[in-house]
């Protein structure tokens, strides 16, 4: 019965050692794909330094290469900013560690640690006087069914460098891909970042990300995504200072096979410029009916642009773009795309601003898109807009203050502002309503009206 028991234990073990092994030839094989997938891409080059693998545990070596331009450098050339990348990947399908050794089971566990060259350059330099990103690690997992989640950590900075202090909180990232629903899924944290200079000094309090997307088609994502700060402070050493608190930005997309529609709002609680606050503020902008089949080709053309040019900073490598772009518009505009912004508001002690805007096309058709005239014929749109008085006195008494004019400067404001504003108000191109200035615009069917009133285009 011993002897019964043992075998199956040195068969158990031995069948584990083999799929072990088996599962490290598939480990291998994704590894080498994920580093010719972005072989060259744009600023950024991957290469293998080296590989050995083993039965449970295979290690590798990939050099990083990034282009960093000159204007960063204080250079009159680029500059290739290398370090290597150093894995371990612990081979399936026992992926866990420690008591949680049988929990996620996988293809593979990879932990990486940056390892940098002694070389002479921008990467030395940067390496010498940050040696914490030396300290940067990260763990991916991947599944059997190719699902692949992990997280990339950076430690935190706090040191003197030429004659300024820099303090960050660190960063941390964590994401995961499913490749059976395309999903896309991460956050980003960085608790903070603070820069003192002899120009003045800089806070930024809680940087933070999320996203939920998913691969409707070839590189086109639709979901949600979300950046916030919830404070900034900059005091110059000279000059007013500014705070702004609640900075957020939520993106929204969808897509129904044909057309992809996007919204984004961008919103803010407060800007402090010199103990004068201003705010909320908010704004919305609206995309839809966009051709995603379009959208899906200019992705493509662009990735494309990147795997094969290596200068991302060429003439020729923009005018390419310039394609893509005029190639995109162009089969955009055959269809019925919208450009929307439901509401715009900024609030001031001096008032408020609020406009609206949108833009409609009405399937011009090929022939039309290529041709101007003919395209404003077949769009729709319209703008509003509303801004107290005393707000534009404001904005125009700044104007006159840094054109340091000479004279009683609330006599130059009134003065400058009825020339200004009442041959508009004579035109009815603008209205004025409780101290309110107002005006409203239309246009359909190649005709232009404004606050009821038709106006020539030309």
């Amino acid at each position: 019965m011993k002897k019964f028991l043992l075998f199956l234990i040195v068969l158990a073990l031995g069948a584990y050692a083999g799929a072990a092994y088996m599962l490290g030839g598939q480990a291998r094989e994704q590894y080498f794909s994920a580093v010719k997938e972005y072989e060259r891409y744009g600023f950024l080059s991957l290469s293998n330094q080296r590989y050995e693998r083993g039965f449970f545990t295979s290690t590798a070596q990939t050099l990083v290469e990034l282009k960093v331009p000159g204007t960063l450098t204080d250079s009159n050339d680029d500059e290739i900013l290398r370090f290597v990348v150093g894995h371990v990947l612990h081979h399936g399908p026992l992926t866990g560690e420690g008591g949680n050794i049988f929990s996620k089971p996988g293809i593979m566990r990879i932990t990486s640690t940056v390892e940098p060259l002694a070389a002479e350059g921008v990467g030395q330099t940067l390496f010498t006087r940050l040696p914490e990103l030396a300290q940067t690690t990260s763990e991916v997992r991947v599944g059997f069914g190719g699902e692949v989640s992990g997280d990339v950590l950076i430690p935190a900075i706090d040191r003197d460098m030429d004659g300024e202090h820099v303090t960050w909180g660190g960063l941390a990232l964590k994401g995961e891909y499913l490749p059976t629903t395309r999903a896309l899924r991460g956050e980003l944290a960085m608790p903070g970042l603070a820069l003192k200079t002899a120009d003045g000094n800089m806070e930024l309090d809680a940087l933070s990300s999320d996203f939920d997307m998913i691969e409707v088609l070839p590189f086109v994502y639709a979901g949600q995504a979300t950046v916030g700060v919830s404070a900034m402070n900059i005091t110059p050493a000279e000059g007013d200072a500014i705070t702004v608190r609640d900075l957020r930005v939520s993106s929204n997309s969808s897509c129904d096979g044909a057309l992809y529609h996007c919204s984004q709002v961008v919103g803010l609680e407060s800007v402090d410029v010199g103990g004068t606050a201003y705010g909320p503020a908010s704004c919305e902008l609206t995309g839809r009916n966009i051709d995603a089949v379009a959208l899906s080709e200019f992705q493509a053309g662009l990735r494309q642009l990147y795997h094969t040019m290596a200068d991302t900073e060429s003439e020729m490598f923009f005018d390419r773009v310039g394609e893509l772009y005029a190639a995109f518009f162009a089969k955009m505009l055959t269809g019925t795309p919208e450009l929307n912004m439901p509401h715009l508001r900024v609030a001031t002690p001096m008032g408020d601003f609020t406009g609206a805007f949108s833009l409609k096309l009405l399937a011009p058709g090929a022939e039309a898109a290529l041709n101007p005239l003919m395209l404003l014929q077949h769009l729709e749109a319209a703008a509003q807009m509303a801004v107290h008085e005393e707000l534009l006195k404001g904005l125009l008494r700044i104007a006159l203050e840094n054109e340091q004019t000479e004279g009683d400067l609330d006599t130059l404001v009134q003065l400058r502002y009825a020339e200004q504003i009442e041959p508009l108000l004579a035109r009815n191109l603008i209205v004025r309503e409780d101290g309110i200035i107002k005006t409203q615009a239309m246009f359909a069917s190649g005709k232009l009206t404004v606050n009821g009133q038709d106006m020539p285009i030309f």
